[in-house]
């Protein structure tokens, strides 16, 4: 591996891939359909345009942060949650309805449920939490995006090894059982373990899964969550205790899935060489995570921006099958957006820590983000040092709006480049012109860091035409 000077400022672009689907028409269907016509229009295909019913929009938020027993100390086979997240909530509809999902008998995170009605359409609906807690060793600040439920997640993050805990959520906001299945990957390879197939999450409900069930004793983990019958959403929350000191918890957002480019905008460096000091601090050090989930390897690109125009240039290679962690110790204080090329399809996330109050200490990941229509709305949880970031991987300079209210904000955001902004928290906002663009929340304060990416608008049917 080898890097540049921040002071080599190199433009990275990120060139997607749009795949077009065609759907093919039997020509003798084709032909019947020209031949009935109709009076009006004879020859030409008879047809109507059907509009689906507009349906309810949901999300779901992450909830609080867990601890491994009982507010007493007991039934450490149990999460119980342990103080309580602000969320913030967004739609395109009339309102937001927020409701509970009902705890398995592995304890819950109290989730919250997000509901925009429908209207005459179906509405986008967003959100996203925050947290500051200090209770025992669980102290430090997590944040998450409230996300749409689905059928595959990858959660980049988590260790296993001593002093380190890894706790799973699976969240089914649907009205039928959802079997989920974890693929689990390390440093060693794929884990082979019983009770990863075939775990049964109950409607309206959600089931926390300790990781260290499954794999022990390992620094590196990359967890894909798979479901069929209901679609689940996935959140990861890693506490670690450094011997007797604290040494913060975050909460692991479902990051893109696996492709040759990604991005992750707006991690935080914040005095991770002093983080790094003491014992038990060999996991202080920040890293880039990627994990290949084909048979060949990855020869990596990492392209690093700033705010102000820095960069450089780290070169990595990934083998298959197995967790790499990039080490990132040679950079500076400050927000940095990473761009990955890479020559086959990887998924990545990253990790920091930064020193807080007391001696103790904070991490914080931050998950790669999918590009962003021209139209999205979000919300901001409230949290000290909120910033939003946004980092622009196409070819062509965006002008970007940021709407809260009837206030606007006008950033421009040239190709190749990241801009950094002071948003509005608690409220909605509409953020217009970003097609391409990737946007991330980060948190940086003397409780901890966190981050989050935002999340693209919920596609959503449209009219269709139909033949005979």
């Amino acid at each position: 591996m080898s890097a540049s000077t921040p002071a080599t400022v190199r433009r990275w672009l990120v060139r997607g891939t749009v795949t077009a689907v065609a759907v093919a028409v039997a020509a003798g269907t084709v032909t019947a359909a020209h031949a009935i016509g109709t009076a009006s229009t004879p020859g030409r295909p008879a047809g109507q345009t059907v509009t689906p019913v507009a349906a309810d929009a949901e999300r779901v938020c992450a909830g609080n942060a867990l601890r491994l027993s009982d507010d007493a100390g007991n039934d450490a086979t149990k999460a119980s949650p342990v103080g309580t997240a602000a969320v913030a909530t967004a739609t395109t509809g009339d309102s937001v309805e927020q409701s509970d999902l009902d705890p398995g008998a592995t304890g819950s995170s109290d989730p919250r449920l997000l509901t925009a009605p429908a209207g005459s359409t179906t509405p986008q609906v967003a959100g996203s939490s925050y947290q500051s807690v200090s209770d025992g060793d669980l102290v430090g600040v997590g944040a998450a995006s409230c996300d749409d439920p689905a059928q595959s997640t990858w959660l980049v993050g988590g260790s296993t090894e001593t002093g380190r805990t890894s706790l799973i959520t699976l969240s089914n906001p649907t009205d039928v059982n959802a079997t989920v299945d974890l693929s689990i990957h390390d440093g060693s390879g794929t884990v082979s373990a019983p009770g990863t197939t075939g775990i049964v999450v109950a409607p309206k409900s959600q089931k926390v899964v300790p990781l260290s069930g499954f794999v022990s004793d390992q620094g590196s983990t990359v967890v894909h969550v798979e479901s069929s019958g209901g679609q689940i959403v996935a959140h990861m929350q890693e506490t670690v205790v450094r011997t007797l000191t604290p040494g913060g918890f975050d909460i692991v957002s479902g990051g893109a899935a696996p492709s040759t480019s990604q991005v992750i905008p707006g991690v935080v460096l914040e005095g991770t060489q002093t983080a790094q000091q003491g014992d038990d601090t060999a996991d202080a050090a920040p890293v880039l995570r990627l994990f290949v989930p084909g048979t060949t390897a990855a020869r990596v690109t990492l392209g690093i921006t700033t705010a102000d125009g820095g960069g450089s240039t780290v070169n990595a290679t990934a083998e298959p099958g197995i967790v790499t962690d990039v080490p990132l110790d040679d950079f500076p204080d400050g927000r940095y957006s990473f761009t990955i090329s890479s020559t086959v399809p990887v998924v990545a996330g990253a990790r920091t820590t930064r020193p807080t109050q007391d001696g103790a200490t904070d991490l914080g990941w931050f998950a790669s983000a999918e590009p962003l229509g021209d139209e999205v709305v979000t919300a901001i949880a409230p949290g000290s040092g909120a910033r939003l970031n946004l980092v622009n991987p196409t070819r062509e300079d965006a002008e970007v709006t940021i709407g809260s209210g009837d206030d606007e904000q006008r950033v421009s955001v040239v190709s190749g480049a990241t801009v950094t902004v002071s948003p509005p928290t608690s409220s909605q906002l509409t953020i217009t012109g970003a097609s391409g663009l990737v946007a991330g929340v980060t948190y940086d304060n003397s409780d901890g860091i966190a981050g989050f990416p935002v999340r693209p608008s919920t596609a959503v049917s449209t009219p269709v035409r139909v033949y005979p």
